[in-house]
């Protein structure tokens, strides 16, 4: 399974590293605090989610795997103020990823009786690289190479700007801004990573087309510098904010079937993706499963699980 693994990423590397070296995720639209640290305390409730990401199902236990859990809730008598946290583990056969993301964002309210908000957001974030040479085959092995496992911790920033009221919202963020270097110290047998500055910019609105019947269109743009743009085209049938269901078209010729349900504070919410390229004859596709709590906050009458 190592092999095949090894093999697809060879064939598939360069498309990985510059679109997707941050996270993969299917479900952001409701878990935006995951790609931008403006988000942090904007809802009307403060969300508590967990998200588990199987990539590749067909590898098995190889395949990409990402678990997230987050966590954010406005401050202060009008909440002007956000604090968020997530944390996430991410494996991909012999290599390894563990993170932590510390988010602050401050609100500043404008339009038609303050129903408008601005938000400026900044996190920083510790991530720990791993790999398991154990677990990687050679067939003319480096001399210098010894094996067992190696581990670097790599610090880095985020910065966003984030724009919403019940209506609509619009974001922009930029990942990894000091583009820090991990690199395995003893050998340097796999020279130096340096992680990639990334650009994100998301936007949505939720439009009435029948009572309590919701449509909610939104996009997601994702690029790095001298590297492809990558656009997310998302649509979601939303009923009596308790229901949905929707689709999603990447450009790296991928869709994903969307389908959640809102039970009071408990939100639960399930995404399968395929691939549409070359790829989607080894896999089974990919499955992204979310669970959460939507706290609600005494300072709104009502709340829904939107923006």
């Amino acid at each position: 399974m190592i092999k095949k693994i090894s093999f697809l990423l060879l064939i598939f590397l360069p498309g990985i590293l510059c679109a997707q070296q941050l996270s993969l995720y299917s479900q952001y639209m409701t878990n935006d605090i995951a790609i931008n640290p403006a988000v942090a305390g904007t809802k009307p409730y403060s969300p508590l989610q967990l998200n588990v990401r199987n990539q590749w199902a067909g590898f098995g236990a190889d395949a990409p795997v990402t678990n997230t859990l987050s966590f954010h809730s406005s401050l202060g008598n009008d909440s002007e103020f956000g604090l968020g946290g997530l944390v996430f583990q991410e494996s991909t056969g012999p290599s390894s990823q563990i993170g932590v993301v510390l988010s602050y964002a401050y609100h500043v309210s404008f339009g038609r009786n303050s129903s408008t908000r601005l938000s400026f957001g900044l996190s920083g974030m510790f991530t720990q690289h791993s790999l398991n040479q154990d677990a990687i085959e050679f067939h003319d092995p480096d001399p210098e190479f010894e094996g067992g496992s190696v581990s670097s911790v790599v610090p880095d920033a985020a910065f966003g700007m984030y724009v919403s009221n019940r209506d609509f919202y619009f974001g922009a963020s930029v990942q990894q801004l000091f583009e820090s270097t991990f690199r395995e110290a003893s050998t340097n047998l796999f020279g130096e990573n340096d992680q990639v500055r990334h650009y994100l910019m998301h936007a949505g609105f939720k439009n009435r087309i029948h009572k309590e019947l919701y449509l909610e269109p939104s996009l997601l743009i994702k690029t790095i510098d001298g590297g492809p743009m990558q656009l997310d085209l998302n649509a979601r049938v939303v009923i009596k904010d308790a229901f949905w269901t929707g689709l999603s078209l990447r450009t790296n010729k991928s869709a994903v079937v969307l389908i959640g349900a809102n039970i009071g504070t408990f939100t639960v919410g399930y995404g399968f993706e395929y691939s549409l390229s070359s790829i989607g004859s080894y896999t089974s596709g990919s499955h992204e499963l979310s669970i959460g709590f939507n706290i609600p906050d005494k300072r709104f009458r009502r709340h829904s699980y939107y923006w």
